[in-house]
């Protein structure tokens, strides 16, 4: 699923473009170019977080998070909470280099594999 996917299903379950502009305070064009996929998900994290909530979207729900992830993707990001992570940053080259189908070496490999286990463990 796509951000503009899962903001438009949410969107539908409140009401109309209209009646959720109303509601939110947000204008009713943006929220169709959104929709649309046309604009690009609030690089502003406050921006970001009152779409969720109008939304009806809570914090640190597994739906909010996939929101936020969602919406990091679609702007070519890493999401905020994972951005300043050197962990992450140490292993990214591996990971990229996987995605790409090229040669990594065995200890890069590890590497990834330890870092997706210490996220798994929520450590």
């Amino acid at each position: 699923m796509k951000f503009n996917e899962l903001f438009r299903q949410k969107r539908m379950a409140i009401g109309t473009v209209r009646q959720f502009a109303k509601q939110s305070g947000f204008d009713i064009a943006y929220i169709s170019r959104l929709e649309n996929g046309v604009t690009m998900p609030p690089k502003d994290s406050e921006k970001l977080t009152k779409l969720g909530l109008s939304l009806g979207m809570a914090p640190g729900t597994s739906e909010w998070q996939e929101f936020t992830d969602l919406a990091a993707v679609a702007k070519n990001e890493l999401p905020e909470d994972l951005q300043h992570d050197d962990r992450i940053a140490a292993v990214l080259p591996a990971f990229y280099r996987t995605l790409r189908n090229k040669r990594r070496t065995e200890k890069e490999m590890q590497k990834l594999l330890n870092l997706i286990q210490e996220f798994g463990k929520g450590e």
